[in-house]
């Protein structure tokens, strides 16, 4: 090594002041170990290295290299100033004596405690969820699997920082070539930024169609990612990160829980059916109030027509802007109540919703009728499992209500058309987007 070696490292890392190098005698050689205090636990620097330093000096230890020093398991020989800053800011040590260098673990275990994710309830799944350490969750899915066909493979993407990424796949069931895909787009990300699931599956989706639908799933749940895994998906885990990505995945994907897949088919075949409802619900109703109120009132039983249109002769507005107005209220009191504290969020939810409502009818702002109608709605889309899915709804729902103000049903029609046109036409990684992934051993 050259004699810059420590200097070179010291200046890549902008001479940062948690950078501790500490020097201690080896033989009555200098010898120096370098470490960032914010990153490596001290109690493991004392075990695996500074133990056995104290031994050297009796007569049952000398001439120890420092290679037989340091009692870590992950040691390695460093042979570049690059290599050496890499392993230093993945909370590894670096010892040196005379020409020889070596990196060692000694990073801290900041690990909170495996809990259920509190967006992914389950009424029968499992009571554990990912947590934010790469290792521990490959160990859960692991101890879940229990199949000598699970394979792992890590990268190192990212252009400044290097971050650890884990593909997971079973061998035998999963396609050989969306594995050989995934690993690829994923070599390629070259950002200089954090690297977290959102910024994966953007590079993941580069090469796909654009479309609004979701074309990458991400949960939290344990038993949900080893499901799937086992069914022939491949998850994509990020250090420092709960969520676990799943490809390839179909629209059927985001509508299932836990719960269904692990439901006798009869309870399932209920639940998804009441997720169809929802899913309708949401898409449709606000749109069709619309088309009814201001184009096709001949469809609706005369009295009903009647009481519809005298609940209008006080709202001063066009039909169109009450919609638009009420469901960006209700979406905005869903997102209030999603990051308030939970022990405030329910009594918010409730509260607000039905004094703004309240308010809005009785100004006239509003109809009593399309209160009733955007309710409807907005419990349909509470029903979806995934917030991915609620996004997509909340896009084509404001999409369905321009359509049916503009032209009516024929707006509905021609919108759900070009929908169904493009959503048979998406193919992620080559694999159909509107039917269910099936595993080879199925």
């Amino acid at each position: 090594m050259k004699p810059k070696f420590l200097e070179q490292i010291q200046a890549r890392l902008y001479y940062t002041e948690d950078l501790i190098v500490r020097e201690f005698d080896l033989y009555g050689k200098p010898a120096v170990l370098v470490y960032v205090e914010t990153l490596c636990d001290t109690e493991k620097l004392e075990i695996n290295l500074f133990k056995q330093w104290f031994r050297t000096n009796s007569d049952d230890y000398h001439n120890l290299k420092v290679d037989g020093l340091i009692t870590s398991l992950d040691v390695h020989s460093c042979t570049s100033p690059e290599e050496a800053v890499k392993a230093i800011l993945q909370g590894k040590a670096l010892a040196g004596y005379e020409e020889s260098w070596y990196v060692f673990n000694a990073q801290q275990a900041n690990v909170r405690s495996i809990q259920e994710p509190v967006n992914e309830s389950s009424i029968i799944g499992e009571r554990s969820g990912f947590i934010e350490h790469l290792n521990v969750n490959i160990n859960l899915i692991r101890n879940r699997a229990s199949s000598p066909q699970l394979k792992v493979r890590y990268l190192r993407v990212g252009h400044y920082s290097n971050h650890e990424v884990a593909v997971l796949w079973q061998e035998g069931v999963a396609d050989a070539r969306i594995v050989n895909e995934v690993t690829q787009r994923l070599r390629r990300l070259g950002t200089g930024r954090e690297v977290h699931p959102g910024r994966l599956q953007k590079e993941l989706l580069k090469a796909e169609k654009r479309s609004v639908f979701p074309q990458v799933f991400g949960t939290e749940r344990i038993d949900t990612a080893t499901n799937l895994i086992m069914q022939g998906r491949i998850a994509v885990l990020c250090e420092q990160s709960s969520t676990c990505l799943i490809v390839p995945v179909s629209f059927y994907t985001f509508l299932r829980t836990i719960d269904s897949m692990l439901m006798e088919d009869k309870g399932a075949l209920i639940l998804q059916t009441l997720r169809a409802i929802g899913l309708m619900l949401s898409l449709y109703i606000c749109s069709l109030y619309i088309a009814i109120v201001s184009f096709h009132h001949e469809v609706l039983p005369s009295q009903m027509a009647i009481s519809i249109k005298g609940s209008l002769e006080n709202v001063p507005y066009s039909p169109i802007v009450e919609a638009v107005l009420m469901i960006i209220i209700f979406q905005l009191i869903a997102e209030t109540t999603i990051r308030l504290p939970s022990q405030i969020a329910q009594m918010v939810g409730v509260a607000g919703g039905i004094i703004i409502s309240e308010a809005l009818v009785k100004i006239g702002f509003v109809s009593n009728i399309y209160i009733v109608i955007v309710a409807l709605s907005v419990v349909g889309s509470f029903i979806i499992p995934t917030y991915q899915m609620r996004i997509l709804i909340l896009i084509l729902q404001l999409l369905f209500v321009f359509a049916a103000w503009i032209v009516g049903f024929y707006g509905i029609t021609l919108l759900t058309a070009a929908c169904l046109v493009h959503f048979f036409s998406l193919e992620p990684f080559g694999v159909p987007y509107y039917s269910p992934i099936r595993s080879k051993a199925e």
